[in-house]
Parts: structure tokens; C-alpha cells; sequence
């Protein structure tokens, strides 16, 4: 039978975007278990809060690329709008509006891939290798109660750093091999775990 959790605190967020929920709960005062639900199926995972670094990094980015997608699509749809305005004849009518639904179509799926690639996520990183294990959805579900998380979360890694006991090469050695594990359950990806593993030898000297 599992030990039972001590539950600090709870934050749920649920992006429609993206179709996912991000559960995030602080337990036992120094750890963090997180999962991810959405259309990929389930990810879980928990982390020992003194391998966190305490401040965190806002991460605001746009998709360039799916904005001028939606731009463009949107203008073509314009165009065939105005096209079927000027000439209603109910043959041009039935010849255009296949395109036209396509045009619309293609559209909307710019804009969710704009709304999936334009991240606005706090971040917390690995304390040594940078590596981000944890992100959070900006403002949600509301700003108050994410500041609430994210403050304690930030003292709650202070408080766990500052009572460990091992020294920094142990801990170097304990955060790659923790990276190893969670690339391994693609948490993280190959790219962010070989990025971590390269920042190893420089901290060593």
C-alpha cells in the first residue's frame, strides 16, 4: 500500500487550445508531482523540488509562420467572398463554395496551430543544466491563484535546496541521471536532454 500524500497546494489548469489539463500538486512540502492530459493520452511525473531552480522564466513567443498562414487564408476566403458577391449565377455558386469550405477549413486549423505554438508558459528549469522540467500556463486559471502557486512553489524549492546535505558533484550526477529517467518516458526530449548533458563538463571545471 502507498504512503499518503501531505497535499500543500493544487493547480489545475485546462487549455481548450490544446485540448490538454496540467495538474500540478506540491505534496510532503519538498515535491511535485505533475501530470498532462490531452489528446496524445496521459503524462506523470514528480520531482524533487531542490533540483529546481527557485526563479522562474516567462516564456511569450508567437508562431510567424502560422500567423501568416491564418493571413493568408483569410484573405483568400475574403476574396471568394467578394467574387460570389459580385457574380451570384447559381453555377459559379456551386463551383466555388467546395473551395471556398476548403479556404475556411484551412483556417481554422492556422489558427489552433497558431494557438498551440504560440506558448505563454512560465517555466522552471533544472538548477544546473537549465533544463525545463516544469511549465506552467500563464494566468491559469486565474492570476491570482497561479501567482498564489507559483510564489509558494518558488519558496517551497528555497526551503528544500537549502536542506540538502550532498555536495555540488553529487547533485550534478543526481540531476542527469533524473533527466536520463524522465527522457526515457519522453517527458523531456532527446534534443533538451543531449542540450543538458553538453553544460556538464563546463560546470565540472
Amino acid at each position: 500500500m502507498s504512503e499518503q500524500r501531505s497535499i500543500n497546494r493544487t493547480l489545475v489548469q485546462v487549455s481548450k487550445a490544446k485540448g490538454e489539463t496540467r495538474t500540478f500538486q506540491i505534496y510532503d512540502e519538498k515535491f511535485l508531482d505533475v501530470t498532462i492530459d490531452n489528446l496524445f493520452g496521459q503524462k506523470n511525473y514528480q520531482l524533487n523540488l531542490c533540483m529546481l531552480e527557485p526563479w522562474p522564466v516567462r516564456n511569450r513567443e508567437f508562431s510567424w509562420r502560422w500567423l501568416l498562414s491564418m493571413a493568408y487564408f483569410g484573405l483568400a476566403a475574403l476574396a471568394y467572398i467578394a467574387y460570389l458577391f459580385n457574380n451570384p449565377s447559381s453555377e459559379m455558386l456551386s463551383r466555388l463554395i467546395p473551395f471556398f469550405v476548403i479556404f475556411i477549413l484551412l483556417l481554422l486549423g492556422s489558427l489552433l496551430m497558431f494557438l498551440y505554438r504560440s506558448p505563454n508558459v512560465t517555466e522552471f528549469r533544472s538548477r544546473y543544466c537549465g533544463c525545463v522540467l516544469v511549465g506552467l500556463l500563464y494566468a491559469n486559471p486565474g492570476k491570482e491563484q497561479f501567482n498564489k502557486f507559483v510564489e509558494e512553489l518558488k519558496q517551497r524549492i528555497l526551503a528544500s535546496s537549502q536542506s540538502v546535505r550532498i555536495d555540488k558533484h553529487r547533485m550534478l550526477i543526481n540531476e542527469i541521471t533524473k533527466l536520463r529517467r524522465l527522457r526515457n518516458e519522453n517527458i523531456i526530449s532527446e534534443r533538451d536532454y543531449v542540450a543538458a548533458s553538453r553544460r556538464i563538463p563546463n560546470m565540472r571545471a
